[in-house]
This record gives structure tokens, C-alpha cells and sequence, in this order.
């Protein structure tokens, strides 16, 4: 694998965490190439914004970090070396005793660390997500993407583009991480998630899986039973 093929694309959402600037270097250490933008207004178009540019400049792969996450660089590798167009780590949202990801409707548990490993699920937090170059030139076809921008220098492609999806009577608005992930379905591509990778999401205070399920205690192995 050369890491020079795959770029690390961070969105920065007001500023650079430690962790996650300490795993950024040990990345580019490695020979990675990193790229951190500072947080659009729009979040769909700084996304959409960053991997159009990924794509124009070739790359076989991106590596998406938000700039909240704390990891091990070590992690990237796990992921790369699984060669899936799109496997991720999943971590807990801020604050609230729940996953960060959408789970496929009835997972019963959620196995996290020695006894974890790859797993499907809906859709994915984009927070510490690889995804290979088929998946965004599928998209663009399947789901019949524009280009836009073309009058300028600087083109893009709405990857991104928030969606409102049929719930039943109801209806879904997704945000643009999830919206991705429903046209990468819709395009063909699982969503895996590799339990194994513990990540930290920074806020108040660091939150990891045991957060998402009980008080912060920390284990080798973690099971979330969701129901």
C-alpha cells in the first residue's frame, strides 16, 4: 500500500483537537499526504468541495478524519488493508448515551474491540471513513451527479448534497455525511463499520464506545446490546 495514493481529507469544525493533530503527523511521517480545510458554512459543499479536488488530482483513496477525532495512525492502515470501497470506525455521539453511525434496522449488539471486526451497517459516520476512488466515480454516474461550477476554475461535484428520503408516511432529511452514504447504497457499495478501531470523539470531555452504553469504564472488549 503507498500511502502517498490516498489522501487524508480534514475538515476542520472550529479548530484542530491535539489528538487528532498528533495522528495527523504520525501520519504524514508515514508519507501520506494530509489536507485540512477549515469547516465550510455549508458543510455538503466543503465535503463535495474536498473530494472533487481528491478526484481531480488523481487519488486512488480517501482517508476522511474530523478534526474532533482522536486515533491511532495505525488505524488507517487496518482500514486500507481491508481493500473495501467504504469501511470505517464508529464512535459515539457527544453527550448522548448513542452510536454516531445508523445502524441496519434490528442489529441486535454491537461487539467493539479484541472481539469486534467488520461489519455492515447503514450509514456511516464520516468522522474516520476510508473510501476508495470507485466509489465517487460510481456515484457520479448512477446517481446522475452534475458538475458544477464549471465557469469558474474550480469545479465540484455534490457528493454530499443533503437528501430527503421516504420514512414510511413520513419523510427523512439526511445530513450530508448520511446523504453519501445513501447514494454510495444506492450505488451499490456496502457500508462496513471495523469495530476493532477505538476511537475518542472530543467534546466536554473524550468519548469513546463504553460511552455509548454505560458509565466510563473502559475494556479490551466492549458489547452494546441495542435492544
Amino acid at each position: 500500500m503507498d500511502p502517498s495514493r490516498c489522501v487524508v481529507l480534514v475538515p476542520i469544525g472550529g479548530y484542530l483537537e491535539p489528538e487528532c493533530a498528533k495522528g495527523l503527523a504520525e501520519l504524514e511521517a508515514r508519507g501520506y499526504h494530509v489536507r485540512a480545510m477549515p469547516r465550510y458554512a455549508a458543510i455538503d459543499q466543503g465535503r463535495s468541495q474536498m473530494a472533487t479536488d481528491a478526484m481531480f488530482d488523481d487519488y486512488e483513496a480517501m482517508m476522511w478524519i474530523d478534526s474532533d477525532v482522536g486515533f491511532n495512525a495505525d488505524a488507517v492502515d487496518m482500514l486500507r488493508e481491508q481493500d473495501l470501497p467504504i469501511v470505517c470506525g464508529i464512535y459515539p455521539r457527544k453527550g448522548a448515551r448513542q452510536l454516531a453511525c445508523k445502524l441496519l434496522p434490528d442489529t441486535p449488539r454491537v461487539l467493539f474491540g479484541e472481539g469486534g471486526g467488520p461489519m455492515e451497517i447503514c450509514y456511516a459516520p464520516m468522522g474516520f471513513c476510508f473510501t476508495q476512488r470507485v466509489v465517487y466515480e460510481t456515484m457520479i454516474v448512477h446517481e446522475q451527479l452534475p458538475i458544477c461550477n464549471q465557469q469558474f476554475k474550480r469545479i465540484t461535484v455534490p457528493y454530499f448534497l443533503p437528501l430527503i428520503v421516504p420514512d414510511g408516511d413520513d419523510h427523512l432529511y439526511l445530513s450530508a455525511e448520511y446523504s453519501f452514504c445513501e447514494r454510495a447504497r444506492r450505488s451499490g457499495f456496502d457500508i462496513i463499520a471495523d469495530t476493532r478501531i477505538r476511537l475518542s470523539h472530543i467534546g466536554k470531555h473524550t468519548y469513546v464506545w463504553e460511552d455509548a452504553g454505560t458509565d466510563r469504564h473502559r475494556y479490551a472488549t466492549y458489547e452494546l446490546n441495542i435492544r
